[in-house]
């Protein structure tokens, strides 16, 4: 497997909230850079390497995680111009070997207690792409990410990015795992946006998503609000 994690944001809100001109990324949790959670993931569940986007902080990134992480081989891709996550993820793509599975993870999350045997046998069965979900009681926490619409089976039904109306408490992370026939589909479409135009795209043309609960629990880091919310859970 290969994973390929988003860091090319210039975290404008943390910094707004902060008044501090922060790299994201580099930002330390619980004495961890925000960015070394998603890495942990990736040598848990075995990948064997993993591209990075970074933007115009990404020399900053590279010197602090260079090209081996805990055994990971570790690539750079930087992203020019910021125009969406879909783009961030096709800049990757286009650069790397698209015949294996591939999981996408974005740099600002942090998963408490991540089910890893749980997402190595749910790999294997016969679906096409898998959207990562956990289950939340705050409503406005699935109003600032995706919620998830599925049958009783976990296939996928819909998805809708900051939905104004709730329906359950699923609520979805950047956390994507795709098979190598999603990624050709992905890579010629450039009207997609972010991961629920990319879910819902898929779902329509036939191919079959499974909302797949990864973890416990999702910090999405955002704002200092989040970021203290995160660093008391942890301690």
């Amino acid at each position: 497997m290969i994973g390929v994690i988003l860091a090319a944001g210039d975290g404008t809100r943390l910094t707004k909230s902060t008044g501090q001109n922060i790299c994201k990324p580099l930002k330390k949790i619980n004495n961890k850079h925000l960015l070394e959670y998603s890495l942990d993931n990736l040598v848990e569940l075995e990948a064997n390497e993993v591209y990075i986007v970074v933007g115009k902080q990404g020399d900053l990134i590279k010197e602090a995680f260079g090209n081996e992480y805990k055994g990971l081989n570790v690539h750079y891709v930087y992203q020019q111009e910021q125009k969406g996550l879909m783009n961030a993820f096709v800049e990757a793509l286009n650069v790397m070997n698209c015949d294996e599975t591939v999981i996408l993870q974005l740099s600002d999350e942090i998963f408490i207690d991540l089910k890893i045997e749980e997402i190595k046998k749910a790999i294997q069965k016969d679906f096409d792409f898998y959207c990562g979900i956990t289950f939340e009681d705050d409503i406005e926490k699935i109003k600032n990410n995706f919620s998830v619409e599925m049958n009783e089976d976990f296939s996928l039904v819909k998805c809708v990015e900051k939905p104004k109306i709730v329906t359950n408490n699923i609520k979805g992370t950047g956390f994507t795992i795709f098979n190598a026939k999603t990624l050709e589909v992905i890579k010629a479409n450039t009207e997609l946006h972010d991961l629920c135009d990319s879910f819902n795209y898929l779902t329509e043309t036939g191919y079959r998503g499974l909302a797949l609960n990864i973890a416990e629990r999702e910090f999405n880091i955002n704002t200092i609000e989040d970021l203290e919310e995160a660093e008391r859970f942890l301690k």
